[in-house]
């Protein structure tokens, strides 16, 4: 790939200058491609492709080249930049804690799509942390403590565990459906439960967003159990007014057993602030996105998953071939 050259102008000379957020964009775009991990496996050759940037603004984190040095052993590779802000590239010792997240797709395949993920921990310098959160609108904090950039890619891996009920090593395969069957299944519980309108529950509206499922359809015995990560949005409001946004995630587990159906919606989840005008109310806005939370696992999830499920039985029993 060729590589673009930026040339500081002439003194005297006269250009139009770029826009802050054209500048993001483009050090975003540039620093996309750091890892160069292509590599082989039983299924193919993997080629990296998109690269996603995530920032968890507040949270503050130090390194050392001793701590460097074992991540990158724990990794099992010395290519991962962690010590570079994503975005400027600039050696950092400290600052906002953030994680990428590398997409695979199969050589040959034209639609890119994405077989597997493999996240890394970063470290965002202040000001590029701070022109992130400006553009998106979200609000910056600046925490009082900080830990080691170590200790923060643990507490995060633990916190998907508990969220997604599955171990997360830093790198996962995408789920596939392992049969005809199972792809229908998944297909049609996504198109049952992801909606474009709001739902009012208790004074919050939910959507939900988006459904990753795994676990097969078993011809043989006549049975399933599919965990579904089920993605969510929410609006709510301050008792003063103000607008609030979340989206968080849980887990749902739906089976199919001796002819009968069941749901299960397993403890845990996440959720997070995605967009506040006001930085001034942020701390009351966090405490609104953990009441959404709760409002989701006990009176949301009840009604926008397992009460949208009245067909399941009826639809598993065709795909298992029941009579």
């Amino acid at each position: 790939m060729a590589s673009q050259l930026l040339r500081a102008p002439e003194k005297g000379a006269r250009q139009q200058a770029m826009t802050d957020d054209q500048q993001l964009e483009l050090r975003t775009q540039m620093a996309a491609h750091y890892l160069q991990t292509d590599h082989d496996t039983d299924g193919g050759r993997l080629i990296q492709g998109q690269v996603d940037h995530t920032l968890l603004v507040g949270h503050r984190v130090r390194t050392s080249t001793e701590e460097l040095e074992k991540l990158r052993a724990e990794f099992g590779t010395d290519q991962l930049q962690l010590e570079k802000c994503p975005v400027c590239q600039r050696t950092v010792t400290h600052g906002e804690f953030g994680v990428d997240h590398i997409m695979f797709y199969l050589e040959g395949d034209e639609e890119r799509e994405t077989r597997k993920v493999r996240s890394t921990p970063r470290i965002w310098c202040g000001p590029c942390a701070k022109a992130h959160a400006k553009r998106n609108k979200k609000p910056y904090l600046r925490s009082r403590t900080e830990e080691s950039l170590r200790e923060a890619w643990q507490g995060f891996v633990s916190k998907v565990r508990e969220g997604q009920g599955q171990d997360v090593d830093g790198e996962a395969l995408v789920k596939e459906p392992g049969n005809e069957q199972t792809a229908k299944l998944w297909a049609w519980l996504s198109k049952v439960l992801v909606a474009k309108d709001f739902v009012e529950v208790a004074k919050a509206r939910f959507r939900v967003i988006e459904v990753r499922c795994s676990g097969d359809v078993d011809l043989e015995n006549r049975c399933f159990a599919v965990d579904m990560t089920v993605t969510y949005e929410c609006i709510t409001k301050l008792v003063t007014g103000e607008e609030v946004k979340c989206e968080g995630s849980s887990v749902v587990v739906v089976a199919l057993k001796d002819e009968e159906v069941s749901t299960q919606i397993k403890p845990g989840g996440s959720a997070q602030l995605t967009g506040y005008d006001d930085p001034s109310l942020v701390e009351r806005a966090t405490q609104k996105v953990e009441l959404a939370a709760r409002i989701w696992a006990k009176k949301a999830v009840p009604k926008l998953v397992v009460g949208r499920l009245g067909d399941l039985k009826a639809k598993a029993l065709k795909l298992v071939g029941a009579k």
